[in-house]
């Protein structure tokens, strides 16, 4: 018997949402008719899909099989449905969402795009996917992961740097400790800085902590202090000007790798060419800082 396709629908995106209360919000049903309906799909298969808590769901060892089965199955009939679908050819990527803003969506104005002729369907994530979707031509993730389905290949390498804006007048590290320290999630960033600067740290100073890794960014940009950040997602305040990088140590930040189809479209095949030219370029201003 073959299994019910709403339950697969369920089971999908359950599996990239990794929670059932999100996958009840992004197909408009509640938590309980996705928990029955993937329910129902196991005791179809015979097998369990997920290890269930009291607070957290994860895909068991057979679950990610077969996830990756149901991925590729969605991913054949959405190709069939858009090769009979006139008009300009239309890449789907899935992106972590600051990268699209700070990376992406700046250079989408530039004429080497537009001279791509094709329409872009973009969805964002927040967290590295377990499965990247069906329907993707492909995906770009931060960190080293593997994906059924998909190559791996290194886009863009970020580098640590402080950043504060021109008028605050800040030009060396030395000169942070008679301000405030902006970061993402903890110190950890600063500490290792002036570790590698062989300075101390300033315990004593007042410090800003943000929970996003674009807004330790837009803090500095607003001049309350000096930012640790990555020179990706400053890049585009770096060079207009609202923000200056400040003297210091550049560390290594884990990579953003791009996750192409093995049989991926012409067109996609078009894009990912001109992303890699994208941070080619990228790479050659980071030489710059």
């Amino acid at each position: 018997m073959l299994p019910n396709l709403t339950a697969l629908r369920a089971f999908e995106a359950a599996a990239r949402h990794q929670s059932f209360s999100k996958t009840a919000n992004a197909l408009g049903v509640t938590p309980a008719a996705i928990s029955r309906a993937i329910r129902r799909l196991e005791d179809d298969l015979g097998f369990d899909l997920f290890d269930r808590s009291h607070r957290a769901v994860s895909l068991t060892e057979a679950g990610t099989r077969y996830a990756q089965r149901v991925t590729e199955g969605f991913r054949h009939l959405t190709t069939e449905k858009a090769e009979q679908t006139p008009g300009r050819p239309t890449v789907t990527l899935d992106v972590e969402a600051t990268f699209l803003r700070q990376w992406i969506l700046p250079r989408l104005c530039e004429d080497s795009f537009r001279d791509l002729q094709l329409s872009l369907n973009i969805r964002t994530h927040h967290d590295p996917p377990r499965v990247i979707s069906p329907t993707a031509d492909m995906a770009i993730v931060w960190g080293f992961a593997d994906y059924w389905g998909f190559k791996r290949q290194r886009l863009v390498s970020p580098r640590t740097i402080l950043v504060s804006t021109p008028s605050l007048g800040i030009s060396t590290l030395a000169e942070a400790a008679g301000g405030t320290l902006i970061h993402e999630a903890d110190d950890h960033w600063w500490r290792l800085v002036f570790s590698e600067a062989g300075l101390p740290y300033p315990d004593a100073t007042p410090t800003i902590t943000l929970n996003r890794c674009d807004l330790p960014v837009e803090a500095a940009r607003l001049g309350l202090g000096m930012a640790v950040a990555d020179d990706v997602i400053a890049e585009y305040e770096l060079k207009t000007g609202a923000l200056v990088g400040v003297d210091g140590p550049r560390l290594d930040s884990q990579d953003y790798f791009l996750m192409s189809r093995s049989n991926v479209s012409v067109p996609a095949q078009a894009f990912a060419g001109w992303l890699k030219d994208q941070a080619h370029d990228f790479a050659d201003w980071q030489k710059s800082l």
